[in-house]
Order: C-alpha cells, then structure tokens, then sequence
C-alpha cells in the first residue's frame, strides 16, 4: 500500500490489511529408513534444515533404545535440526514407541493430544499444538490417520469434533490421512469444515500416485500455495514425499 493510501485509511479511521506469510511442511518420514533400506536420522535432519520451514509436522518418528545418538528420534531430530519440538508417541512396540513430531522455528506455547484409537486397532492420535508465529497464536494439529475404512471414518469426526470452535482461527491441520478419495467418508468430513484445496500425490516417493499427504489452512480466507518435493534425495529418504504449503494468513 502507497504511503499515501496508508495515510488515507488511518484518516478515514480503518485500519490497513496486515498478512502473516509462512511455510509448513507435512512429512511421514517412515522412521528415517529409506527406499535404501538405510536408517539415517542425519539426512532427514538434513531435509529439515533445507526446508527452512516455520512449522514441520512429522508422521512415523521412531524411538529405540539402541546405542547410537540418532537411536531416539524424538529427541534427535530436535536437537539436529535445532528448532523447539513437541512429541506425541502413540505406538508400543516391543523397542520403543513412534509417533508425532512437531518442530517450530518459533515458541511453542501449549501442547495437547487429541486420542484417536478406536477400538483394538493400534493407538492413534494428534498432536496439537499452539505456536507464537510473530503476533499471531497459531494452532497447529499433526495426525497420522489408521489403515482401516471404518477407522478413519471415525478419526475424521473425532477430529473434527475437537476442532469444530477454532476453524475460524488461524488452524493448520496437516498429516497423512492413508486416504485419496476427496469425497470419500475420510477426507469429505475434512474438506467439509477445513475447506477443499487440490494436493499433489506424495506416495509412494519413487513414483508418486496418492495424495496421501494433507494441509488444511483456516481460515478460508488464507491463500494456500502446495506442492511435493519431488527431489532426487526426497525420493530416497522416505516412502513418502514432503507436502509443502506457502500460507498467506489475513
């Protein structure tokens, strides 16, 4: 806006549209094992760097008990990557647990987790998160949905039940649904309040075909610009691509 057009506004008593632009990034990184075979928290920690993303919401982060630095995910990519992190483990199993991760370049002011289990399918849930993004109070949700129709039907309406009063704030909602069928009785209930926008296929990363991958931006207002990283090393880390979004937020 000209100076003088500013100066206009302020006389006319309104007050000039400010934007917050920022980039997020969705990634299952499949427990930094790669179509390889290689288990290599290092070069995912890597990617993470060169995203250079204000919030990074990771799928299938593993913890082990092994002897190397790397052996706990959870808390190596934080400290590799160096940027604030909350976790949210949901799977047993018999060396440790894998889960959420959530890595911000700014405060994370409130963590929550929203249980998704249903019935004995294994445990699932979101990580929810607030995070100080300049002047705003964004809140950030990263899930990682079931293998099972029925399963994620029911994710999806207790997820949008927990998020139901704030679709009109600030809200980033990403994660990997294990679905591609937008009007299918996953990603319907989904695109139904978190608004509808095109994603790009991210799996399998060699030849990527399903758009497994989302980011939900609210409000509807914001512009939303994604694509996959179809690199020659993002084909390698993981089974899955990373989505990234530019957001304008009004």
């Amino acid at each position: 806006m000209a100076r003088r057009t500013l100066h206009q506004a302020w006389i006319h008593g309104l007050r000039p549209e400010v934007t917050v632009h920022f980039r997020v990034v969705s990634y299952n990184i499949h427990g930094c094992v790669g179509r390889d075979r290689r288990r290599d928290a290092d070069r995912i920690a890597a990617s993470i760097r060169e995203f250079a993303a204000d919030v990074v919401g990771l799928q299938e982060v593993d913890t082990d008990s092994g002897p190397g630095l790397d052996s706990s995910q959870m808390d190596y990519l934080p400290h590799a990557t160096g940027l604030h992190a909350a976790h949210g483990p949901l799977l047993s199993r018999h060396h440790g647990h894998y889960g959420n991760l959530v890595l911000s370049a700014h405060p994370i002011l409130a963590v929550r987790h929203i249980d998704l289990s249903v019935g004995r399918h294994e445990p699932r849930g979101a990580l929810d998160c607030d995070i100080a993004l300049r002047d705003r109070r964004l809140r950030v949700v990263v899930t990682h949905f079931g293998l099972r129709p029925a399963e994620r039907r029911a994710q999806a309406a207790r997820l949008m039940a927990a998020l139901a009063p704030d679709c009109h704030r600030p809200l980033v909602v990403m994660g990997d649904f294990n679905d591609w069928r937008t009007q299918g009785p996953t990603l319907a209930p989904l695109h139904g309040q978190l608004g509808r926008r095109a994603s790009p296929p991210t799996y399998p990363a060699f030849f990527p075909l399903l758009p497994l991958d989302r980011i939900f931006v609210c409000p509807a207002e914001a512009s939303v610009t994604l694509h996959a990283e179809n690199s020659s090393a993002a084909r390698v880390c993981s089974d899955h691509l990373p989505l990234h979004a530019s957001v304008v937020m009004p």
